[in-house]
C-alpha cells in the first residue's frame, strides 16, 4: 500500500512538473515582436555576422561592427535592442515556438546560398 501511494505521488508530481514546464498553451504577450519579425531579424543578423566573420577584421573592431550590424537590422524592422531582447526572453520560454523560429531562420539562410 505504501508503495502504491508513493508511486501515485511521484506520478502526480511528474505530471505537475510537465504541465508547469509546458508553457505552449499560454498566450504570448501582445507587446512583443511577432514570430515573423523574429525570424526576419535573426536571419538578417546571422547573415551580417557571417559576412563579418568572412572578413579579416581586427578583434577590437569586431564588437563595434557587430553592434552596428544589429543597429542596422533593428532600424530596418523599426525596433530596438530592448524590444528584441524582451521578445527573445518570451520566446525562449516557449521552446516549440523558438524551435520553429530557428528552423525558419536556417531555411532562410540556406535558401540564400
Amino acid at each position: 500500500m505504501r508503495h502504491n501511494v508513493r508511486t501515485k505521488i511521484l506520478l502526480l508530481w511528474f505530471i505537475s512538473a510537465l504541465c508547469a514546464c509546458s508553457s505552449e498553451s499560454k498566450e504570448l504577450p501582445e507587446n512583443i515582436l511577432s514570430k515573423e519579425e523574429m525570424v526576419a531579424i535573426i536571419t538578417d543578423a546571422q547573415i551580417l555576422d557571417a559576412a563579418q566573420k568572412a572578413l579579416s577584421v581586427p578583434s577590437k573592431e569586431r564588437k563595434a561592427i557587430r553592434d552596428t550590424n544589429f543597429t542596422i537590422v533593428f532600424n530596418k524592422y523599426n525596433t530596438n535592442a530592448q524590444m528584441f531582447d524582451s521578445s527573445l526572453k518570451v520566446y525562449t520560454l516557449h521552446p516549440k515556438l523558438m524551435g520553429e523560429i530557428m528552423e525558419e531562420v536556417a531555411e532562410n539562410i540556406n535558401a540564400q546560398n
